[in-house]
């Protein structure tokens, strides 16, 4: 591209500093300033820079001082909306990490805000865009297993990020499990419209709130998919995507360890997908999507007026979690 769009990127501690070194590899951007308010994750970055970068301690020294197109958030979700408004007021469009925010009050108020103001917002679902989910969306798209009448979601990890992640009431369901609920609403193309879920912390958690949880969605047509999360679990892990399955009348769609079989009507040998392969990684493929839409002025996929329904459903399945009681979903929001 001969004038690359021009970023400044709040965040390079941790997945910051990933999302830094991955960035600057694509040829349509040109990354200008890093914000950090840590000293050692500015000089790390410093060190990784392909070009010269300015480093910042905070967005607001570093919007009146460097000329931009767009920010990239890599921080805490707490930070998130008041980090988005002041580049939005400095006329700069907004990608950021998921979750959009860190609660779905806080994102509703960055949804009106944002409503106000011609800029692009988008939160990078970046799971959407990998191979294998890819692989799982094209063959519902063919129709191999008919319409999806149920499924069912297992996940199962033991990471230690330390950090404000230890902190969190509901963990797995604040920072993890959005990423399946955003799958699913993907790859179904509906949306839930009642959730009941338990979540609890196993005796040996590190995590102080709760690591665990089952879920139970029902999606408009009466698709219902159980879910089940273990975010300090034990046994055989499970891949980042976790594992799916998906029904239908002429058959099922699994993916398991990262590998996707269809399954034909009620045969217990099933067939081995080839998995789609893409020349960007899943990350690469939302900084696309979101140049893409700046470029052409279109909404990304996975806008701030999407993906607000993902936060919604997860805040959902917290309120779920912690009352015992189902909620009803109305996805009417202003």
């Amino acid at each position: 591209m001969e004038n690359p769009l021009k970023v400044i990127q709040v965040g390079v501690g941790g997945f910051g500093l990933s999302w830094f070194e991955l960035i600057q590899t694509y040829e349509g951007v040109e990354v200008v300033a890093v914000v950090d308010q840590l000293d050692g994750s500015l000089e790390a970055a410093k060190h990784r820079a392909t070009n010269q970068v300015q480093t910042f301690k905070g967005l607001e020294e570093a919007l009146e001082v460097v000329e931009a197109d767009f920010i990239l958030i890599v921080t805490p979700p707490s930070t998130h909306a008041s980090l988005a408004k002041l580049a939005i007021k400095h006329g700069l469009h907004v990608m950021m990490e998921k979750p959009l925010t860190n609660t779905l009050e806080e994102g509703r108020r960055l949804l009106a805000f944002t409503k106000k103001h011609p800029k692009k917002v988008m939160i990078s679902q970046n799971y959407r865009w990998n191979s294998q989910i890819q692989t799982v969306k094209e063959l519902l798209i063919q129709g191999a297993i008919g319409e999806v009448e149920y499924g069912d979601y297992y996940f199962n990890k033991a990471t230690r990020f330390g950090g404000w992640r230890d902190e969190y009431e509901n963990i797995l369901l604040q920072d993890m499990s959005i990423h399946h609920f955003d799958i699913l609403r993907y790859l179904l193309e509906k949306e839930v419209t009642e959730i009941t879920a338990t979540s609890f912390r196993p005796s040996w958690s590190w995590f102080k709130g709760m690591p665990h949880a089952n879920v139970n969605l029902m999606f408009e047509q009466e698709i219902r998919v159980s879910y089940t999360g273990r975010w300090a679990g034990k046994g055989r892990k499970t891949p980042w995507n976790g594992e799916l399955r998906l029904v239908g009348k002429k058959g099922a769609i699994e993916l398991v360890d990262d590998r996707v079989f269809l399954y034909d009507d009620e045969d217990d040998k099933p067939k081995e997908v080839p998995i789609k392969t893409r020349e960007l990684t899943d990350r690469l493929v939302s900084l696309e999507l979101f140049i893409h839409s700046i470029l052409k002025d279109t909404i990304p996929p996975t806008s701030i007026e999407d993906n607000i329904k993902s936060i919604e459903l997860t805040a959902a399945a917290i309120a779920a979690a912690k009352t015992g009681e189902k909620v009803v979903l109305s996805h009417h929001l202003q």
